[in-house]
């Protein structure tokens, strides 16, 4: 098995991903200050990044490394690279759209976005 540059890099990256994420969700569920609307968003965030560092990271080596070499489980395991990371995005879009009308209407959205309708949809 040949350590390239490629799964050096994919596994520092995972490690960063996994601890600096497991760190946001620890802090936001220790600190009650900062469970507010926002936050859930960046929460939901830390949470889909947490699972491409623990699972897709490893499915992207093992497809570099052309394994598995049956058809299901190769397919499952780029299935799973793809359904993850494209979780990732919107978790991001999400958390743009938030600050967005966040910013550009900050009285409606005071007054008709709460906690509960995010935590809910």
């Amino acid at each position: 098995m040949d350590i390239n540059a490629y799964t050096v890099c994919e596994v520092a990256v995972a490690l960063v991903a996994v601890v600096g994420n497991t760190l946001v969700i620890i802090a936001f569920k220790r600190e009650r200050r900062l469970r507010r609307l926002t936050n859930y968003y960046i929460v939901s965030l830390a949470v889909a990044d947490l699972l491409v560092g623990l699972l897709g990271i490893p499915c992207a080596i093992l497809t570099k490394m052309e394994l598995p070499k049956q058809l299901y489980p190769c397919l499952f395991t780029l299935s799973l690279l793809i359904v993850l990371c494209t979780i990732s995005i919107f978790s991001l879009v999400a958390v743009s759209i938030d600050r967005y009308w966040a910013i550009l209407y900050p009285m409606g959205y005071a007054r008709n976005v709460s906690t509960k309708k995010a935590i809910c949809k």
